[in-house]
């Protein structure tokens, strides 16, 4: 893996993440195909688990202060 996008992908994920991850091992289902090769052990699989939030990503890039009506519109807001 490329080294870098790896600072701004920690950094990405600082911005969306609201916890920690969780990654907690599971049964292997059974439809998913078996280990290629011979002699391949099953690989783990894992249960992730976070809670993560969009807003730190829109903050600041929208102000009110730029938000106008556009002309035309001006009687759709009359009572």
């Amino acid at each position: 893996m490329a080294r870098q996008g790896i600072g701004e992908a920690r950094g990405l994920l600082r911005a969306v993440l609201v916890n920690r991850l969780v990654f907690t091992p599971v049964t292997r289902p059974a439809e998913l195909p078996p280990p290629k090769g011979p002699g391949r052990k099953p690989r783990l699989i894992y249960e992730l688990k976070g809670e993560g939030s969009l807003s730190k990503l829109f903050e600041g890039l929208i102000s009110a202060s730029s938000v106008v009506a556009p002309t035309g519109f001006e009687p759709v807001f009359q009572p």
